[in-house]
C-alpha cells in the first residue's frame, strides 16, 4: 500500500465518504464496496483514497484505485498493494473517503445530500424545527434527522414534505403532514 503524507496531513481539507468496503471478492484483495455515492467516475483507476477503519481504534491509510467494476449488480474495487484476501479482510467494515474538493461538481440545480447538514429547517408557516444533523440511509428513501435541543424529527427526504432548499442560506422548508413530528416522541 503506497502512503501519501501529504494527501492526509492537511487538516482544513474535508472529506467525505464514498463508500464502505462490505467482504472480500475473489482471491487478489479485490473486494465489494457498498456505494454512498453513486457515481461511477468518482471511482477511476489512480484516484487516491482514504480508508477509515475502527476496528481497533480509528486509523486511517491511504490507498489508489487499481481498478473499479459492476459485477452481477455489485461493486468492485482494487485497490493498489492490497493482493490477496487476507490483507483484504483487515479492511471489511472500512469507509473510503475522499476530499470533498474532489468531488465532481453536481448537475445544474442538483447537491449532494451531505450538503444538507448543517441546514436550518423550517415549517412553512416559519416555525424553526431544528438543525439537520444527518442524513440516514435506510435503504429506501433517505431520512433527515433534524434536532432541536433535545428533540429529534426523523423527516423523510421526499419531494411531497420538502417545499424549498436554498444551500446559499443553509434553510431547508419543509410541509409535514399532521402528527409525524409526535411519531418521534
Amino acid at each position: 500500500m503506497r502512503f501519501w503524507s501529504s494527501f492526509i496531513s492537511h487538516p482544513e481539507a474535508s472529506f467525505i465518504s464514498i463508500a464502505r468496503i462490505t467482504k472480500t471478492q475473489g482471491l487478489k484483495g479485490a473486494v465489494r464496496i457498498e456505494l454512498k455515492l453513486d457515481h461511477e467516475g468518482i471511482f477511476e483507476t489512480g484516484r487516491r483514497l482514504i480508508l477509515t477503519t475502527t476496528a481497533a481504534g480509528t486509523a486511517e491509510c491511504e490507498a489508489e484505485i487499481e481498478f473499479f467494476r459492476r459485477q452481477h449488480g455489485r461493486s468492485v474495487i482494487k485497490l493498489r498493494g492490497i493482493d490477496t484476501v487476507s490483507e483484504a479482510e483487515k479492511y471489511i467494515g472500512a469507509e473510503i473517503r475522499i476530499p470533498a474538493s474532489d468531488l465532481l461538481p453536481p448537475k445544474e440545480g442538483w447537491f449532494y445530500t451531505f450538503q444538507l447538514k448543517g441546514c436550518r429547517v423550517f415549517a412553512v408557516n416559519g416555525e424553526y424545527i431544528g438543525t439537520i444533523t444527518d442524513v440516514l440511509d435506510m435503504g429506501g428513501a433517505d431520512i433527515l434527522k433534524v434536532d432541536c435541543e433535545n428533540k429529534e424529527t426523523l423527516i423523510p427526504f421526499a419531494q411531497s414534505y420538502l417545499r424549498k432548499i436554498d444551500l446559499d442560506q443553509r434553510r431547508v422548508e419543509v410541509d409535514l403532514p399532521e402528527g409525524l413530528r409526535e411519531l418521534n416522541e
